[in-house]
């Protein structure tokens, strides 16, 4: 079964319950769907793995001034993202 794009190929639930009952997802494995669905697991996922990420922090920013911390380290310009859903949306130039 192919999900689509969206609702259905972003869950790990749908995937798994596929794979239970017997039919074959066409998709990313359970595992990838969910690492994928949090940015900050996800760029740790590829890292593990050693592909080229773009430089940023994997952590909780807690406040404006520690953004501004973070973004003097990493150097401008930089984007601020959610580290979860938004499908983009999230992303602001900062």
């Amino acid at each position: 079964m192919h999900p689509g794009y969206g609702f259905l190929s972003e869950r790990e639930a749908f995937a798994h319950a596929l794979k239970e009952n017997g039919l074959v997802f066409i998709g990313p494995n359970p595992r990838a769907i969910a690492a994928m669905g949090d940015k900050i697991e996800s760029k740790k996922f590829a890292n593990a793995a050693k592909v080229t990420t773009v430089p940023g922090y994997l952590g909780v920013i807690e406040s404006p001034d520690h953004a501004v911390k973070i973004a003097d380290e990493i150097g401008y310009p930089v984007m601020i993202k959610a580290s979860a859903g938004g499908g983009g949306k999230g992303m602001r130039i900062a």
